[in-house]
């Protein structure tokens, strides 16, 4: 997924293809911002155009989330999906947690994973959501 691109994946256009990331608390919205700065300037095309909003925010329409259909879920691990892949990973990973976390934050917020894990699983420029098998990953692998 391009996150410069504006209400759409892909070729799929319109607000329910838009990307977003909701917080629940005053960390979670520090955090949010600080890697999108980071990675927009990693990026070096734009804006990065993903809602960033407080998950309190959705009371006004109700409070609801929903789940999309059971078909949608994990779309591209599915056969016959990857033709279609519109996500299109920019194989740009974002610059490693300490160079662009508020310092206040970086005690608490500490990735579980570490880059080697990245280095070898994250992904890569193109239709690459799916590149290993649906085997759990061993940490001994990275």
């Amino acid at each position: 997924h391009d996150p410069t691109q504006y209400m759409g994946q892909g070729n799929d256009r319109g607000s329910q293809y838009r990307s977003g990331i909701y917080y629940f608390n005053e960390d979670q919205k520090r955090l949010i911002e600080a890697s999108k700065a980071a990675y927009e300037k990693q990026l070096g095309k734009g804006e990065i155009k993903t809602e960033i909003a407080a998950a309190s925010d959705f009371d006004k329409y109700g409070g609801l989330w929903y789940f999309a259909e059971a078909y949608h879920q994990q779309y591209l691990s599915k056969p016959g999906s990857r033709p279609y892949c519109s996500a299109q990973p920019q194989g740009v990973s974002l610059a490693p947690f300490d160079s662009w976390c508020p310092e206040d934050l970086k005690e608490k917020y500490q990735p579980a994973l570490p880059e080697s894990f990245w280095k070898k699983h994250g992904p890569v420029r193109g239709c690459s959501i799916v590149r290993f098998d649906n085997e759990p990953i061993s940490e001994s692998s990275y």
